[in-house]
């Protein structure tokens, strides 16, 4: 599945699509969706001043951005998924994990102590994955 190509799109590197397979199992009828990515949002780049890549994706009904940006820890991929009205699949997730991070990243999902939760109400189904630094213990 290679992504479709946009007019207009600045000349810049595109984001590469694992095609390996899988792992684990998927919800019976689950079908994957392609992933196409899309220009960004115009003044998207400006909430993300410390992102050093910044991808917009299309995958069915999910949106996904992918970042590599550095929060004081040193450098890292952040992905973020979400759809309109409802919460991301499992199955989605996790199609969008290994196909833009690729199969060698350890990601995780936080779940941050009450006070830190950030998301709010307009925000509610979307699910972000972090890419753990290799001094992380899992």
């Amino acid at each position: 599945m290679k992504p479709a190509r946009v007019p207009t799109f600045p000349m810049r590197e595109r984001a590469k699509i694992w095609r390996g397979t899988i792992p684990g199992s998927h919800e019976p009828g689950f079908e994957e969706q392609p992933i196409v990515e899309r220009r960004p949002p115009e003044g998207m780049r400006g909430l993300l001043p410390n992102a050093r890549f910044l991808h917009t994706f299309r995958m069915g009904e999910c949106n996904i951005i992918l970042t590599l940006k550095d929060e004081g820890f040193g450098e890292r991929w952040a992905l973020s998924i979400s759809c309109p009205d409802r919460h991301p699949t499992w199955d989605e997730i996790k199609v969008a994990r290994y196909r833009l991070c690729g199969p060698d990243l350890v990601m995780a999902m936080v779940l941050p102590r009450p006070h830190d939760y950030v998301n709010v109400e307009s925000q509610d189904h979307v699910f972000q994955l972090w890419q753990l630094l290799e001094e992380t213990a899992w």
